[in-house]
């Protein structure tokens, strides 16, 4: 999403924005473009293990998607495969419309800024302070330096750390520096925020203070993929459940629980 837009050199629709940043207002958008397509993938590697099977899997713009299922189900192949991490081994996997197997490799760089990504460990730098360590993934990708402050400012803002900016990680507790990682993955205005067990590491109140934050990202027209072993949360929102098991997508419900409701 083009919510930062002062440091974007895509081109391409206009999209929501975050608060503060001229435009477009927020909100959510019209469901009617597909930013992640997957078609009849399957992956497997030398050593014969399949980790998936012709997975079908379609999600629009502005969608929240669980993705669930047990350890080897797959879903960490899935985020494999939208980074370029991976290659699918048969079927397309298509990125804001882009066929992912087909790009060259200087332009890998540029699809891989079209997605935000946290984890639980949240991977941060810890000799830089949180301004830093956002502004870093802006320096690194040559974006220019007058535009940089205004624009770590604005998702420090919406991630809630505007008092915490010259800290550095040691100083924050967990829900801080998993603020600090998101507030990171967001500066490049992605087209898809994925976030691969970003409670796992966090106590139950903080990670329910996480978990509002991504539904306000997802409210601002991020689209949201959220991997996650936490059927209490995912039971508890009712969005949209895409469950793995053995490599193959066993279901795919809105507004669904954690388990199968029969």
């Amino acid at each position: 999403m083009a919510m930062v837009s002062a440091v974007s050199s895509d081109s391409g629709p206009s999209q929501p924005r975050l608060p503060g940043t001229p435009g477009k207002p927020a909100g959510k958008p019209v469901r009617s473009r597909v930013v992640l397509a997957m078609e009849g993938v399957t992956k497997s590697y030398p050593n014969g293990k399949v980790a998936l099977r012709g997975v079908d899997l379609v999600v629009p713009e502005g969608d929240f998607v669980f993705l669930v299922g047990p350890s080897g189900a797959g879903k960490s192949t899935i985020i494999k495969l939208l980074i370029r991490d991976e290659m699918a081994t048969k079927g397309v996997v298509l990125l804001d419309g882009r066929d992912l197997a087909r790009l060259k490799r200087k332009e890998v760089p540029r699809i891989r800024r079209k997605i935000g990504i946290v984890f639980q460990d949240f991977k941060l730098l810890p000799h830089k302070s949180v301004r830093e360590n956002v502004a870093f993934a802006l320096e690194v990708t040559g974006a220019p330096r007058r535009s940089i402050g205004p624009v770590v400012d604005r998702v420090l803002r919406v991630v809630g750390l505007t008092g915490q900016a010259d800290q550095l990680p040691g100083q924050l507790s967990g829900g801080e520096q998993q603020r600090t990682a998101i507030a990171r993955a967001l500066v490049h205005n992605p087209r898809l925020f994925i976030a691969d067990e970003p409670t796992g590491n966090l106590d139950p109140l903080i990670s329910w203070e996480i978990i509002q934050l991504l539904l306000r990202i997802n409210e601002l027209g991020v689209t949201v993929l959220m991997a996650t072993h936490n059927a209490e949360v995912v039971t508890a929102l009712r969005k949209r459940v895409v469950a793995l098991e053995d490599g193959r997508v066993v279901r795919d419900q809105t507004e669904a629980a954690y388990h199968r409701e029969d």
